[in-house]
């Protein structure tokens, strides 16, 4: 092929070419994850891309709660919840699943999930 050729053929296919975006390139308004939407968002892993929340993952969710609380935990004047330190979001999502759903729910859902865990987890 002759480099003009080339050219035409590069210059053809670039409208398609996929590019990569991050949150600095979408810029999505903050939105409250809600137990609800977490509820709702964790059962059907992997189908969030145009949710309320684009691309949410449920385990770096959890992850973030927890290694949050473990950062805050020394600070907290309350009781606090001592998890095991190699405990899965697939575990807290376990005791999540049990609780009775009530109006709370369309609250945020890290502080639902830390009481959760402090009485599943109590400090002693």
């Amino acid at each position: 092929m002759t480099t003009v050729r080339l050219a035409a053929l590069f210059l053809a296919i670039l409208p398609f070419v996929a590019v990569a975006k991050g949150p600095l390139d979408t810029r999505h308004e903050r939105e409250t994850v809600t137990m609800d939407y977490l509820m709702e968002s964790c059962t059907v892993v992997g189908e969030t891309a145009g949710g309320m929340v684009p691309h949410f993952d449920c385990e770096s969710y959890l992850y973030g709660i927890l290694d949050a609380h473990v950062a805050m935990r020394g600070a907290l004047k309350t009781p606090s919840a001592c998890f095991p330190a190699d405990i899965a979001p697939w575990q807290v999502y376990e005791q999540l699943v049990e609780l009775p759903r009530t109006e709370d729910w369309g609250k945020p859902a890290a502080p639902l999930i830390v009481e959760a865990l402090k009485k599943r987890y109590p400090c002693t």
